[in-house]
């Protein structure tokens, strides 16, 4: 089954434009491409959230596991308090 027609064409037309005028690439986000693929596939756009959160809950359940073995529940969290302890080179500027 070949996926890539009009609409991912759309889509890799807007990195190449963006490319462009940025002078740099600025590859399309994991929700850019599932919107094209579910385009293609004539999926409604009435359920296209569906399909966005489908493709976070692997995070969502991790993040909650992680939470519920380092930290006691129901603690209340200061913006400023906390700390990033995960891998080198991810830190938030």
């Amino acid at each position: 089954m070949n996926l890539a027609g009009k609409f991912v064409r759309i889509a890799r037309a807007v990195e190449g434009e963006l490319a462009q005028r940025l002078g740099k690439p600025l590859p399309i986000n994991v929700d850019g491409a599932i919107a094209a693929l579910l385009c293609e596939l004539d999926i409604p756009p009435e359920i296209g959230n569906a399909f966005f959160i489908i493709a976070r809950v692997p995070g969502l359940v991790a993040h909650i596991h992680e939470e519920k073995m380092r930290m006691r529940p129901m603690r209340k969290i200061h913006p400023s308090d906390f700390e990033y302890d995960g891998p080198e080179g991810r830190e938030l500027e």
